[in-house]
């Protein structure tokens, strides 16, 4: 876990889990696996892309999990922008870190609760250009229960969808 996390991740994490009933979400675009939403908040645009996975596996009854999804998102500020994050459906084992890859390419992300994010803006931009060259994002996790959670995701459309968040949320 990293020794300090950005307080505009905590902003981003609380803006996209506690919006007003006022702040519709906008479905923008689809392209393949991924679909661009916007939403307005008073803080601004939020703009994020995501996916569902297109394989589910592991040791756990699948009807004790929520849903599950990756993220990258635009808040409302020039300063976070290309937030990579993953929403387990369960709450992640306490202190423990996320395998996130990227055709076989390695990212560690802390958890927080039912979320994981990045170390930061650096290892986002890291894994935004493996997403883009890739064709398969596997996301591996233990829950608060002790069990492993293997989710595999298509990146196909993620390049296309990309391009459409940064010209959406500017």
């Amino acid at each position: 876990m990293p020794k300090l996390i950005s307080p505009i991740f905590m902003l981003l994490a609380c803006l996209l889990a506690s919006q007003p009933v006022h702040a519709k979400i906008l479905q923008t675009k689809e392209f393949t696996d991924w679909t661009v939403y916007r939403q307005q908040t008073d803080a601004g645009n939020v703009c994020f892309m995501t996916s569902e996975p297109k394989k589910l596996s592991g040791n756990y009854d699948r009807d004790n999990r929520g849903e599950t999804r990756v993220f990258v998102t635009h808040g409302p500020g020039k300063a976070d922008r290309d937030v990579v994050s993953v929403m387990a459906g369960y709450s992640y084992q306490k202190q423990s870190s996320v395998d996130f890859r990227v055709d076989g390419k390695p990212f560690s992300f802390f958890t927080v609760e039912g979320r994981a994010w990045s170390m930061g803006p650096n290892d986002d931009a890291k894994a935004i250009t493996a997403m883009k060259r890739g064709s398969k994002l596997v996301v591996t996790g233990i829950s608060s229960r002790g069990n492993k959670t293997i989710d595999e995701y298509s990146l196909s459309g993620f390049t296309k969808a990309k391009a459409h968040l940064d010209q959406l949320c500017r």
